[in-house]
């Protein structure tokens, strides 16, 4: 705002009464020059020496006003973006820390299957080679059994026999 003066008026006013000024000056023919009167004339380049300051100041402060919001819109476009741009970071870095994890744990469950497998096939070869000993061991028993047997039926066929001579011998 230009400060108050006594009949002082804002710059683009001045410069407006500046031009009525030259253009109600007298024509001097042929020169293409016109006569204007020096006191009027004076009067306002004076009026606008004065007004001139406090409206370049004002354009001035607008200036100023205007790189500062430009600079903290700047800065706040940075800090936003910085933002950004860590949480994009810090984004990727959880996916790739997740996929890692996943496929860590993939992995662990591939191997416990690969150990239980593992341990089943050797329960399983175990349980076989216990189940063909008692195979073995039960024929080997029954095979001792039967030739027992056959010696018991033996000694029993001879004890009859025997019995049977001497009973017929007696009679």
């Amino acid at each position: 705002m230009p400060p108050e003066r006594g009949c002082a008026l804002d710059l683009p006013s001045l410069i407006e009464k500046l031009e009525e000024v030259i253009s109600s000056g007298t024509g001097v023919p042929a020169t293409g020059r016109i006569l204007i009167e020096r006191e009027r004339l004076t009067e306002l380049v004076g009026q606008i020496r004065v007004a001139m300051p406090a409206d370049i100041q004002e354009a001035q402060d607008l200036l100023e006003m205007r790189d500062n919001v430009l600079n903290q819109a700047l800065s706040e476009a940075r800090e936003i973006r910085k933002a950004a741009v860590e949480e994009a970071k810090a984004r990727v870095t959880q996916t790739e820390i997740a996929r890692e994890a996943q496929k860590k744990s993939e992995e662990i469950i591939e191997e416990a299957q690969r150990k239980a497998q593992r341990i089943l096939d050797e329960i399983d070869s175990q349980a076989y080679a216990r189940r063909a000993g008692a195979d073995q061991y039960a024929q080997a028993t029954l095979h001792k059994l039967e030739k027992d047997l056959i010696e018991v039926m033996n000694t029993i066929r001879n004890g009859i026999q025997v019995m049977d001579a001497e009973k017929e011998t007696s009679a």
